[in-house]
C-alpha cells in the first residue's frame, strides 16, 4: 500500500497522541508537596526531588531509546513497556507509602517511563505517519502532553483532598486506560511509506551543530519551567493563598496555557520564525515577575497560565526543528541526545533556583 489510508493515519495519531498524555505523569504528586515535607519532616529542596530526580531518568531514557530504536524491537511493543513503567511506579507507593526514599525510587520509575513515552511518541511521529501529517501532529502532542497534565495534576490533587496524600497516587489509573487506547490504536507493524521507498538507502547516524543547539536552549527552558512545577504548591501554603486542591488548579491552570498554545504552536512558529524560542524565554521571566510581587492567588492563575503558554511554544518547536535537521536514520538518536540533555535542567532546577530563592527572598515579597 503506497499511501496509507485515512483511517490509518487517523487511528495512529489518536494513538501516538495518547502516548503523549503521558508526558507530564511524575507531576502528579506536586500537589501534595506540603502534605509529604510535613507528613516526612522534609525542607523544600528535599520533598522536590519527587519530581526533580525523575528528570535524571528522563534523561538515561532519551539515551536507551534512541539505542532501542535501531535494534528490532517494534516501537509499539517499547511504547507499551514505557508506560507500563509509569504504572508501575505510580501505583507502588498506594501499597508502600512510609518510606520517602521508597517514594523517591518510584518516581524516578515513573520518570523513565515518562521520558520513553516524550521520546518515542516523537520516533513515532517521526517514522510512521506521512511527512505532510507530522508538522501538525508534533504541534499537537503539546496539547496532549498538557490535557494529561491537568488530568494527573488536577486529579491528583482532588483525590487527595478528598483523602490523604496517599490516595494522590490513585490518578495513575489514568496511564492504565492509555496503556490501553495505545494497545488498540497504534499499529504493531506500520504501513509501509511512499517517501521511504525514495530513501532506502541505509546513511550513517550523525549529529549536527543544530541537535545540540536546540538541547542547549531546551535545557534552560526545563530549567525555567521546573520552577513553577517545584514550587507553586509550596508558594501557595506558605503564603496562606490557598489549599491543596487550589495549589493543584494553579498548577492546572499552566497547563491549560499550555495546551490552548499548542493549539496554535505551528502558527506562532511561522509568524515569530526566528523570535519564538526568544518570546518564550520573555513570558517565562514576565509570569514569574508576576506571580512574585503579586503573590495572590489571581496572580498566580495568570502567571501559571503564562508559564505553560512560553513551555508550548519553545517545546512544540524544538522536536520539529530537530526532525528536518537531520536525516530520517539519525531521527531517533538525535531525539534521544535532546531529551537526555533538556532533562538535566528540570533535574539541576531546584539545586540552581532554591539558592537563588534564599538571596532574594526578602526583596518585596510579603
Amino acid at each position: 500500500m503506497d499511501i496509507p489510508s485515512k483511517a490509518y493515519v487517523t487511528k495512529t495519531r489518536y494513538g501516538i497522541l495518547a502516548v503523549s498524555s503521558m508526558g507530564m505523569a511524575s507531576l502528579a504528586i506536586t500537589p501534595s508537596y506540603a502534605a509529604i515535607a510535613q507528613n516526612f519532616h522534609l525542607t523544600n529542596t528535599s520533598v522536590q526531588m519527587l519530581t526533580s530526580l525523575p528528570n535524571l531518568f528522563m534523561m538515561l531514557a532519551g539515551i536507551i531509546i534512541g539505542r532501542l530504536t535501531a535494534t528490532k524491537l517494534k516501537l509499539k511493543t517499547l511504547t507499551l513497556s514505557a508506560i507500563l513503567l509509569i504504572i508501575l511506579g505510580g501505583f507502588a507507593p498506594l501499597l508502600i507509602h512510609n518510606s520517602f526514599a521508597f517514594l523517591l525510587i518510584c518516581s524516578c520509575v515513573v520518570g523513565l517511563g515518562q521520558g520513553a513515552c516524550t521520546n518515542l511518541s516523537q520516533v513515532l511521529i517521526s517514522t510512521i505517519l506521512p511527512e505532510k501529517e507530522r508538522q501538525g501532529t508534533l504541534g499537537l502532542t503539546t496539547t496532549f502532553t498538557n490535557i494529561g497534565g491537568i488530568i494527573f495534576i488536577m486529579g491528583g490533587g482532588q483525590l487527595a483532598a478528598s483523602s490523604t496524600w496517599v490516595s494522590n497516587y490513585w490518578i495513575y489509573i489514568f496511564s492504565a486506560l492509555a496503556l490501553l487506547v495505545v494497545f488498540i490504536l497504534v499499529p504493531m507493524n506500520p504501513e509501509d511509506l511512499e517517501e521511504n521507498k525514495e530513501t532506502n538507502t541505509v546513511s550513517a547516524i550523525r549529529l549536527n551543530k543544530y541537535v545540540f543547539y536546540c538541547a542547549f536552549w531546551a535545557f534552560f527552558t526545563m530549567l525555567l519551567n521546573n520552577v513553577l512545577n517545584n514550587n507553586i504548591s509550596i508558594f501557595i501554603a506558605q503564603k496562606g493563598l490557598g489549599s491543596t486542591s487550589q495549589a493543584a488548579l494553579t498548577s492546572t491552570v499552566s497547563l491549560i496555557g499550555g495546551m490552548l498554545c499548542g493549539l496554535i504552536v505551528g502558527e506562532i512558529g511561522k509568524k515569530f520564525r526566528y523570535f519564538s524560542i526568544a518570546l518564550s524565554f520573555l513570558l517565562y521571566g514576565l509570569s514569574y515577575l508576576l506571580i512574585g510581587f503579586g503573590s495572590n492567588l489571581t496572580t498566580a492563575f495568570v502567571g501559571s497560565f503564562i508559564v505553560g503558554a512560553a513551555m508550548s511554544i519553545a517545546m512544540g518547536q524544538f522536536p520539529y526543528l530537530i526532525s528536518i535537521a537531520v536525516n530520517k536514520q539519525s531521527v531517533s538518536m538525535s531525539l534521544g541526545v535532546y531529551a537526555a540533555i533538556y532533562s538535566i535542567g528540570g533535574v539541576v532546577s531546584p539545586f540552581v533556583v532554591n539558592p537563588l530563592t534564599e538571596i532574594v527572598k526578602n526583596i518585596g515579597l510579603r
